[in-house]
């Protein structure tokens, strides 16, 4: 049986030369690697205060009052109808005792 033909090898300075290219593109990317790595180590990295921020504290601030503030008048809402139906109910019972009062005196009750 015949032993199949197998592909001459390149010569070895052609190997040699493939080798050195594989080598050369490697480094490249490893280059490029490092220079994006770099970038976003220094995106990363916290940078000096800067008015902004101090600006934005001061918003977030103030929303945190004014939502505190907003809370407080919902609450006093969500009891200002119990309160003005008390306030009513004692000026009615007022009223009545006083009609009572008068209605007494006029039919010849109690006087002072």
């Amino acid at each position: 049986m015949p032993e199949p033909e197998t592909a001459p090898m390149p010569p070895k300075d052609d190997r040699l030369d493939a080798v050195i290219q594989a080598l050369r593109l490697m480094i490249e990317t490893q280059n490029t690697h490092s220079q994006m790595l770099a970038r976003l180590i220094e995106l990363a990295t916290p940078s000096e205060e800067s008015p902004l921020e101090e600006s934005l504290a001061e918003i977030a601030g103030a929303l945190r009052d004014q939502t505190t503030a907003l809370l407080q008048i919902g609450t006093t809402l969500d009891r200002l109808g119990t309160e003005v139906e008390a306030g009513v109910m004692r000026g009615l019972a007022t009223a009545l005792e006083s009609g009572d009062d008068g209605s007494q005196s006029e039919a010849g009750g109690e006087t002072c």
